[in-house]
C-alpha cells in the first residue's frame, strides 16, 4: 500500500475511536442523549465492520487463512449484536471488549501467516488498545 493510503487508514482508524473517547470523557454531560447506549451501539457497529474485514480477507486469501474464519467472524458479529441486548450495560461492554480482543487475536494470526501487513496489525493493535481502555473507563463509571 502506498504510504499516503496508509496515512489515510491511520487517520480514519484513530478518528473512529473518537466517538467512544467522547462518550467516556463526557458521558455525564450527555446523559440526556444516553451516551452509554451510544457507546454500546457504536462498539457493536465497529465490531461488525472488523468482522466484515475478516470476510473480505477470507474471500481473497482463503488458502492462507485459518480454517473457519468466516464462521468465527460471523459469530463475533452476532455476539456484538447480543451485547446490545445485554442488561446491565456493564455486561454489554464486557462482551464487546472480549470481541475486540478476539478480533485482534485473529488479526495476529493473519499477520503471522502473511495475509495482513505488519503496519496494519500494529494499527489494529493500537486502536484496539485505545478502544478497550475507553470501554473499561465507561464500564467502571456505570
Amino acid at each position: 500500500m502506498i504510504s499516503h493510503q496508509q496515512a489515510y487508514a491511520k487517520y480514519l482508524t484513530y478518528g473512529g475511536t473518537l466517538p467512544l473517547i467522547i462518550c467516556a470523557l463526557d458521558w455525564h454531560v450527555y446523559e440526556a442523549l444516553n451516551a452509554r447506549f451510544f457507546a454500546n451501539c457504536y462498539g457493536s457497529v465497529i465490531i461488525s465492520f472488523l468482522s466484515g474485514i475478516h470476510w473480505a480477507i477470507y474471500l481473497f486469501f482463503f488458502e492462507k487463512c485459518p480454517r473457519n474464519l468466516l464462521l468465527r467472524s460471523n459469530a463475533t458479529a452476532l455476539i456484538a449484536w447480543i451485547s446490545l441486548l445485554a442488561y446491565p450495560f456493564f455486561l454489554g461492554f464486557f462482551l464487546q471488549i472480549l470481541c475486540f480482543l478476539y478480533l485482534l487475536w485473529l488479526d495476529l494470526e493473519l499477520e503471522r501467516v502473511g495475509v495482513l501487513p505488519q503496519w496494519f496489525y500494529q494499527l489494529r493493535r493500537n486502536a484496539t488498545t485505545v478502544v478497550v481502555l475507553v470501554m473499561i473507563v465507561i464500564m467502571v463509571s456505570l
